[in-house]
């Protein structure tokens, strides 16, 4: 196989440099331009470009190589070169690393051609005499005549590489590696251009009419051709051959250097079971060489080495062997092979060891300073495992006490030769299975068929790539402490090779929970969510928060039944807890060993989200915002799901058919939808825009989605979403070992609650922490906190939803009708509709007050156009309505309300002394500032989205594939739970429920 010489790109790669190149031509000047003509007179021509001129040919070279050694053992390239002038010159270089050393003979280049000189324009004609009563006129000018564009010039011609000759002895013929040449020609210059002739110029007026227009001058005219490219030097090696007697002295010559090119190798394991296993040597062999370049390969023997890396550990003077003197084109087979050892991995936890890296080897010249050869290198991936693991462990992480459960593995033998004590290689396998005795497991957990909390299980004989599957049973005791964690370590064993010596291959932890029964009660206000990672003290710390609220509360671990389902008909249990709070814990937890980890969103099917939410359950995330929860609320916020559109013929259309098909209806669960055909030309973005603007004006407080049809691109269909009201949470929480709840937590799950039930657990409480503390006087800090944070939490949720009402309002706007206020206010309406119709205390009304102050603030007008002209304003509107409203509630429930709503007004519009609800809450819960902005997030703010073809098809998608996976993990949970627990985990329902 032929290869091309390297030519390089920039000298600056090379260590060392001899240039014998020729020199290059220099570039033709450009002539001038002409001068153009006076009055009449012709322009004056372009002058002619100059001559390029030729690259010079490169000369002759004459470079003899050799090796010089000085007492530090490096090996130096000393060069004995005949330069051009003929005068000999010694250059000695010491290469580092990958230097190379470039021999220059390459052929000047051509200049480029020069550009003619444009022509000088003709003068403008003489104007002539105008006629008068004492005189004829006189007809104007003629134009002068354009000057000629001069001649450009042909680009120069290349110069022609040169030869150059090497010689070196046959013993240094390594010494040719880091050598290169460059003999190409030089490359032919541009030609130039031939200047523009100039125009002529213009007639002058005149009495009888105006002159004539001058002649243009004609263009240069030479004939202009590119350069040619010069003729390719060449070079030849010369070899001095060791003198023998037979022959005597003998120089052998040719045109290309020697190359190595890697054919083919093996890659073996020392025991041949067709595993790389840690501890074992692997070996290459095989190693197929050619010679395909045009001269033998160096006289001498060139080692070839492993490289060392993180997995593989080298032997020092272990190495293979190129042998010398191969042919042109000759190829040879290593009889030597190279070894490396397969280091261990640093700790044998969890899956079963496999990690794929590469096995490297290369040559080096060890009399040129161990330079490695560029052009020879074998690489090839090699995964490394053990010959045998153990695969697809199933356990119940979470397990009520007085219940037998199994832990089901499986050993697998992955190898080509067996296993075990009795096989050919003697290589026990065995496995431990045991406790973690610091827990003192004793009291709750018994392992049977073993020593209390231990057991170990001796395989006698495994067959190549047989699999064998084992079950562990283990007791939990009746008395065993619940929301404690124990854990189990699976240790398995592997002898080495004819060996009494073993190996730690695979450690799998196996953690199990001790968890509580679901009790179903009534009158729970509250859902706690927990997990398999949930800890007894996350347990302590929430329910001293419930009872702080005096509130019941129900506890669901979708570890122990995995998912929501009842065991007891397989309803869902969320459908009992409509209209109430929803609090999850939202760390991550392995969920029945399926791929990756899980937390409790992924137990709740978006559309049961959606449902939850539109019945007036605030969901409320206890832990670090995630992508997987931040995915799930876009996927319970904009459903994937819905009735068929209903198909309308306009926009104002669709508002009202959305009206009419139950937008704002409470309790919807299956969205609602409209479609019509758009009449106006343009691209769906555009058309989509249009009709969500109109959508927001109309519907200020719901969310929609507006994707083309996938039948017919021309129609646009309008999904409902999740209302903007309503509440998706989270708030990172405390450490699994915190045994309470800072305050930032008890606003959070306060929030979680329906506005209508926190005003009934706040009348139901005695709440010092609403008035002013005397001096003197104590209370406890629950007692002032819990008020505190509902009252804070009604304000946040009412400003936030007038907020978001006024959130781009359009202009002019108006509210209609008071019911059409009812419909987008509802969290103000619950908020009025859950005062009794008595009159209120003083208690009571200092804390209307301030929540009616703060709603008033929310709608406070500002600028000219709400101030002023207030008319169109949807603010302005809205002032006047909450007015109305807040006239009409204390009118009703106290004897000088008009006096308390002029106070309400004036305080509202209190600019100094009016504090704002995010300083309440820091001050008066003690959370800092930045607490209340980054770990509490309340609700998903975006609003409606449009969506083209292709993010519709996207979402869709990924809405059939977090429903894929829901079903897939359901089962693989119902499958644990029915094989592996006895009995499987029940459930508490008091019969009057």
């Amino acid at each position: 196989m032929e290869r091309k010489n390297y030519y390089p790109g920039t000298d600056s790669l090379y260590h060392g440099l001899v240039d014998a190149s020729g020199i290059d031509g220099s570039h033709g000047s450009s002539g001038m331009t002409g001068m153009p003509g006076g009055s009449g007179a012709p322009g004056s021509p372009g002058t002619n470009a100059t001559q390029a001129t030729h690259g010079g040919n490169a000369r002759e070279m004459k470079v003899k190589l050799s090796r010089r050694i000085y007492h530090d053992a490096a090996a130096r390239i000393e060069a004995h070169c005949l330069t051009p002038s003929n005068t000999p010159s010694r250059q000695e270089w010491l290469l580092q690393a990958q230097d190379m050393i470039l021999l220059r003979a390459k052929g000047g280049d051509g200049g480029h051609g020069g550009h003619g000189g444009n022509g000088g324009d003709g003068g403008r004609g003489m104007d002539g005499v105008s006629s008068n009563e004492y005189q004829s006129g006189t007809r104007g000018g003629s134009g002068g005549a354009g000057g000629n564009g001069g001649n450009g010039t042909s680009g120069g011609n290349g110069g022609s590489g040169a030869y150059v000759e090497i010689e070196v002895e046959e013993d240094d013929m390594d010494l040719l590696i880091p050598i290169h040449w460059d003999v190409r020609g030089g490359i032919g210059g541009n030609a130039g251009t031939n200047g523009f002739g100039g125009r002529g110029g213009r007639p002058g007026y005149g009495g009888k009419g105006s002159g004539s227009h001058g002649i243009g001058g004609a263009d240069g005219n030479a004939i202009l051709i590119a350069g040619q490219h010069g003729q390719p030097g060449n070079a030849r090696i010369q070899v001095h051959m060791k003198s023998t007697r037979e022959l005597g002295a003998r120089h052998n010559f040719y045109t290309s250097r020697y190359f190595f090119t890697l054919v083919d190798f093996d890659i073996v394991d020392e025991n041949e079971d067709g595993i790389f296993e840690p501890g074992e040597h692997i070996y290459i062999q095989n190693i197929r060489i050619q010679n395909t370049g045009g001269m033998p390969t160096p006289s001498q023997a060139i080692p070839i080495h492993v490289v060392a890396s993180a997995w593989f550990e080298v032997y020092e003077g272990e190495t293979a062997f190129i042998p010398p003197s191969i042919p042109e084109l000759g190829v040879v087979t290593i009889k030597d092979r190279l070894r490396a050892r397969i280091k261990y991995p640093p700790e044998p936890w969890g899956r079963a060891f496999r990690e794929t890296t590469q096995i490297e080897f290369h040559a080096a010249l060890p009399n040129l300073n161990g330079r490695i050869i560029r052009d020879f290198s074998g690489k090839r991936d090699v995964v490394l495992s053990y010959p045998i693991s153990v695969e697809s462990i199933r356990w119940a992480n979470s397990v009520l006490p007085n219940t037998k459960m199994s832990m089901v593995w499986v050993i697998t033998n992955k190898s080509t030769r067996a296993l075990g004590r009795s096989s050919e290689q003697a290589r026990n396998v065995e496995y431990i299975f045991r406790g973690n005795r610091d827990l003192s497991t004793e009291t709750d957990l018994t392992v049977t068929n073993g020593t209390n909390l231990e057991r170990m299980v001796e395989i006698d004989y495994l067959a190549p790539g047989d699999t064998r599957t084992y079950t562990q049973e283990v007791v939990v005791h009746s008395s065993a402490e619940t929301y404690k964690h124990h854990n189990f370590d699976l240790v398995l064993y592997l002898g080495r090779p004819r060996s009494a010596q073993r190996d730690v291959v695979q450690v799998g932890n196996l953690k199990v929970q001790v968890a509580s029964p679901f009790i179903y009660q009534p009158t729970a206000s509250f859902l706690l969510v927990v997990n398999c990672e949930t800890t007894k003290q996350q347990m302590l710390a929430q329910h001293q928060l419930f009872s702080g609220l005096n509130v019941a509360y129900d506890t669901w671990n979708v570890s122990l039944y995995g998912g929501f389902n009842r065991p007891t008909d397989g309803a869902n249990v969320l459908n009992n807890y409509f209209g109430k709070g929803l609090v999850l814990f939202g760390e991550d937890f392995d969920f029945f060993q399926q791929d990756g980890t899980r937390n409790a969103a992924d137990m709740i099917p978006p559309d049961l989200g959606f449902t939850l939410a539109n019945h007036g359950t605030n969901i409320l995330f206890i832990g670090k915002p995630s992508p997987s929860i931040d995915a799930w609320a876009k996927a319970v916020t904009f459903p994937q799901f819905g009735a068929d559109p209903l198909p309308f013929k306009t926009k104002k259309e669709v508002v009202i058919g959305l009206r009419a098909a139950g937008l704002h209806n409470p309790g919807t669960s299956i969205p609602v939808s409209a479609s019509r055909l758009s009449r106006t030309k343009g691209n769906f973005e555009k058309r989509a825009a249009k009709t969500s603007k109109l959508l927001k004006t109309k519907f200020p407080l719901e969310r929609f989605q507006i994707y083309p049809s996938p039948q017919d691109v021309n129609v646009i269909i309008v999904r409902q979403s999740l209302p903007v009201a309503n509440r998706l949470m989270i708030c990172s929480g405390p450490s699994h070992n915190a045994d309470a709840f800072d305050s930032l937590h008890l606003i959070a799950v306060v929030s979680s609650l329906p506005i209508a039930m926190r005003m009934q657990v706040l009348f139901a409480m005695t709440a010092p922490g609403l008035l002013v503390m005397k001096a003197g006087e104590t209370s406890s800090v629950t007692d002032l906190l819990v008020p505190q944070a509902i009252k804070l939490s009604i304000i946040h949720e009412l400003e936030l939803e007038i907020a978001r009402y006024h959130h781009k309002a359009p202009w002019p706007h108006k509210i209609e009708t008071a019911n059409t206020a009812n419909l987008h206010l509802k969290s103000f309406h619950a908020f009025i509709g859950a005062w009794p119709w008595e009159p209120l205390g003083q208690d009571r009304t200092n804390l209307i007050m301030e929540i009616f102050a703060h709603v008033l603030r929310a709608v406070k007008l500002s600028g000219f156009g709400e101030i002023v002209i207030r008319f169109g304003f949807r603010k302005t509107n809205m002032r006047n309505y909450l007015l109305a409203k807040i006239k009409d509630f204390l009118t009703a429930r106290t004897p000088n309300g008009l006096e308390l709503v002029k106070q309400l007004t004036v305080q509202a519009g209190d600019d100094k002394r009016f504090v704002k609800i995010a300083d309440k809450i820091t001050t008066a819960l003690q959370v800092p500032a930045a607490d209340l902005a980054t770990r509490w997030v309340d609700s998903f703010h975006e609003e409606s989205k449009v969506l083209n073809a292709e993010e519709y098809t996207a979402s869709q998608a990924q809405f059939n594939s977090r429903a894929n996976r829901f079903n897939t993990d359901s089962g693989a949970a119902q499958y644990i739970l029915r094989e592996l627990v006895n009995p499987y985990p029940g459930i508490i329902i008091p019969p009057s429920s």
